[in-house]
């Protein structure tokens, strides 16, 4: 497995695993009103949402080099 393929199958791995966490905060929240659960959904999500982001900038990086 090239250095390419492995930084692009970290960044999804990343990304799936934060937004399991986002949602067993979600899940904590509606069933025991706990801050902290929506405190940690809340901290995921954006998260799971710079991954992507960062993971579409470096696909496109990654493409450009030989």
């Amino acid at each position: 497995m090239s250095l390419r393929a492995f930084h692009i199958v970290f960044i999804i791995v990343t990304v799936v695993l934060s937004l399991y966490v986002a949602l067993w905060g979600i899940r904590e929240f509606a069933q025991e009103r706990s801050n902290m659960g929506l405190g940690l959904a809340i901290l995921f999500l954006f998260t799971a949402i710079g991954l992507m982001v960062y993971g579409r900038k470096a696909l496109a990086k990654l493409k450009e080099l030989p």
